[in-house]
């Protein structure tokens, strides 16, 4: 724990230290972006179909299949969109990152980084 909170710590510090890598940045939020835009449209799109479909039976017996539309939109733009963009930007997008990053320690990319005099949370 002491050492995730150093490294957090260090990455956060090192944010306002020059250089500064603006196009860097850049590359990666639209990487995270842009990039997620179709998984997190795909699983709004089938959730909202299930949440639809399971809720035509409850409206139904109340006579009031007419306002499916409406709460399926208030509930995925309220509720139920916000939790499963952020989990599927965060899941995909970990995942990611994680794998890049073990393969530049299994390549010792890392360690040649350090070599050099270069700081790995920095560049």
């Amino acid at each position: 724990m002491q050492e995730y909170c150093l490294l957090a710590a260090r990455s956060v510090a090192s944010l306002f230290q020059r250089p500064f890598y603006l196009r860097d940045i850049l590359v990666q939020c639209d990487f995270i972006g842009v990039g997620s835009l179709p998984i997190v449209v795909l699983t709004g799109f089938f959730t909202g179909f299930v949440f639809a479909l399971q809720s035509a039976n409850s409206l139904q017996r109340f006579g009031s299949l007419s306002f499916i539309g409406e709460l399926v939109s208030l509930s995925m733009v309220r509720e139920l969109g916000p939790v499963l963009t952020g989990l599927m930007v965060a899941g995909r997008n970990a995942s990611g990152i994680a794998s890049e990053l073990g393969s530049m320690m299994v390549t010792e990319q890392i360690d040649a980084m350090r070599a050099l005099g270069t700081d790995p949370l920095k560049s």
